[in-house]
């Protein structure tokens, strides 16, 4: 138990006293708050668990946890040492996976997210690393920002191509600005819309929509508009997050919708989908890629990034693209 407040702990003494078996029993313990359950998950028996706590406590000079009747309960200073055995232990996850992948001939692993409105930008992005390196594994995680950002935080995603949610957010990662998202009102090629001159936004309301949920900035930006437009929300809706089932139902049938032109461009240019000549006075905050400050990424996140933004960049300052929102 500890034994003194006022004691100094260097980073030498936990190098040689802190080892990953502790962490994973610190980690085990913060799931369970039981220290038989935890002792079994580390397939050691109870008595040889609580001897490890009580060195992590004497090391640390701390008590981790209250020994209560039905439950081991973090103190304050416990919670602070749970997220840092949490972090270092995704860490050492992070680098067996990678070290493995290495070993078996490739060339590394990297975990990026992208929210659903810029995600389909990631497909070139990929197209232009793996023609550089082969052998590199990439895996993408599709969220809405919050979602990513949380999972950024937890070292789960090396980077994301998300929006800043919040001011606090801005201590915690850096963000290098790619632009604003297009906004268009998509249809199906053959639409009846799409013979009408002069279409205004209130002869949309007649027709069924398909819109992501209310908490969404693409759908914040839809509701704005119809506000500035004194209108309120189609009758007919189909909210979802999914942007296979915007694309499927939009094909299928005389739904419209609003979407990032990040989105759904490549199926314009197909003549898959077509795109209404409505304009948003409105414009949802500019996204970016997004890293933890202070960390230091791997070279090859560092080039897939640097793809990233090349690739944006390209899309940004292609023709046609200047005066489409």
């Amino acid at each position: 138990m500890p034994t003194s407040t006022n004691s100094h702990l260097s980073i030498q003494a936990l190098c040689s006293r802190l080892r990953f078996r502790h962490l994973q029993l610190l980690e085990a313990l913060g799931r369970s708050h039981n220290m038989h359950i935890a002792a079994q998950q580390l397939n050691v028996t109870q008595p040889a668990a609580t001897k490890i706590l009580r060195d992590i406590e004497e090391t640390l000079d701390v008590e981790l946890f209250e020994r209560l009747p039905r439950e081991m309960k973090p103190t304050e200073m416990g919670l602070f040492v749970l997220q840092f055995a949490h972090e270092n232990l995704k860490l050492a996850g992070k680098f067996v996976e990678e070290l493995d992948n290495m070993k078996r001939g490739g060339y590394g692993v990297i975990q990026v997210g992208a929210t659903y409105g810029v995600a389909p930008l990631l497909s070139p992005c990929i197209v232009r690393m793996k023609e550089r390196h082969p052998r590199t594994s990439i895996l993408v995680l599709e969220r809405t920002s919050d979602l990513l950002l949380e999972q950024l935080r937890e070292k789960t995603l090396d980077f994301v191509i998300a929006r800043p949610r919040g001011e606090d957010q801005h201590d915690r990662f850096d963000f290098r600005n790619i632009g604003a998202t297009r906004m268009w009102v998509v249809a199906n090629p053959r639409h009846p819309l799409l013979q009408k001159e002069n279409l205004t936004l209130a002869e949309l309301m007649e027709w069924p929509w398909i819109v992501q949920p209310r908490t969404t900035p693409t759908r914040q930006l839809f509701e704005g508009a119809l506000a500035d437009n004194g209108l309120t929300s189609p009758v007919s809706l189909v909210e979802t997050t999914s942007i296979f089932m915007f694309l499927q139902l939009l094909q299928a049938s005389d739904m419209l919708a609003v979407l990032p032109s990040s989105a759904v461009g490549t199926f314009v240019e197909r003549n898959q989908l077509a795109k209404l000549p409505i304009h948003f006075a409105r414009r949802i905050e500019d996204y970016g890629v997004m890293t933890r400050r202070g960390d230091q990424p791997s070279l090859m996140v560092v080039e897939f990034i640097d793809i990233v933004l090349e690739v944006a960049h390209e899309e940004l300052h292609q023709p046609g693209s200047d005066g489409d929102d």
